[in-house]
């Protein structure tokens, strides 16, 4: 089940390959930098990153950027965006494979300083919300486990809150998105970002800080975005990008 589940982002994103915001705002990953450079400082010798749906690389590029010293690991389940990851970052050495999240090849004693999530979680996707959410745990669960002491878990996620309740946006488009899937509709000219095959487990807020809050202390980074006209026909009444930087109360 895990790997059909897998695998459909792993098609969706081998067919629409894409960059993330960094490529057009360097200081997007800036508010992290500090945490990063102080926990790949205070590690047991050489800092050890761990970047989990890689993409095209940017959260790696931006801290190798900023001149951490680290041995870095990327991988994705998109074979297409690990060959963007590369061209990317082919002045610096990262190791990148190609893996479902569930699936990685280290070894149970295999630990990091710092590992790093973005985008990922609400590609986990179950035939219902909670379904998905259980995934979406599984994978922090498992995640946590990798953490070296005194290392960090960057979550990085889009949450939408909505008016009357604040799962209502992200539900529509939950199970809206699936029934264009079943029905096999394609609305990507009217609506750009829907494209074939799309499906997603937006999170609210709450619901996302609760889930990670569950494994120990959290320090959150919010962004909230201007709310376009469609975005208000779902009844947003908010929505953003938010980093929680999870320092595990087990690591």
């Amino acid at each position: 089940m895990r790997m059909l589940i897998m695998n459909g982002s792993k098609s969706y994103f081998d067919m629409h390959g894409h960059y993330h915001a960094y490529h057009n705002s360097p200081d997007f990953y800036s508010p992290l930098i500090n945490d990063i450079r102080t926990t790949a400082f205070h590690s047991n010798g050489k800092a050890r990153v761990f970047d989990l749906g890689c993409g095209d690389g940017s959260f790696i590029r931006s801290v190798v950027d900023a001149g951490v010293s680290a041995d870095y690991i990327g991988s994705d389940i998109s074979q297409v965006m690990i060959n963007i990851a590369k061209q990317n970052l082919a002045y610096s050495q990262v190791t990148f494979f190609v893996s479902d999240g569930f699936n990685l090849p280290f070894r149970p004693q295999t630990k990091f300083d710092i590992i790093h999530i973005d985008a990922v979680l609400h590609h986990l996707i179950g035939t219902t919300r909670s379904k998905s959410w259980r995934l979406s745990n599984k994978m922090l669960n498992l995640l946590v486990s990798m953490l070296a002491a005194n290392g960090i878990l960057i979550v990085e996620e889009m949450y939408y809150n909505s008016y009357i309740m604040p799962h209502i946006t992200s539900s529509i488009v939950f199970y809206g998105l699936k029934l264009l899937k079943f029905l096999r509709l394609d609305i990507s000219k009217i609506m750009p970002d829907c494209k074939p095959g799309l499906e997603v487990n937006f999170f609210f807020e709450k619901k996302l800080y609760d889930m990670v809050k569950y494994y120990g202390n959290v320090q959150q980074i919010k962004r909230q975005y201007k709310l376009s006209r469609l975005y208000k026909v779902f009844l947003a009444r908010e929505y953003g990008h938010i980093s929680y930087i999870l320092r595990a109360e087990s690591a």
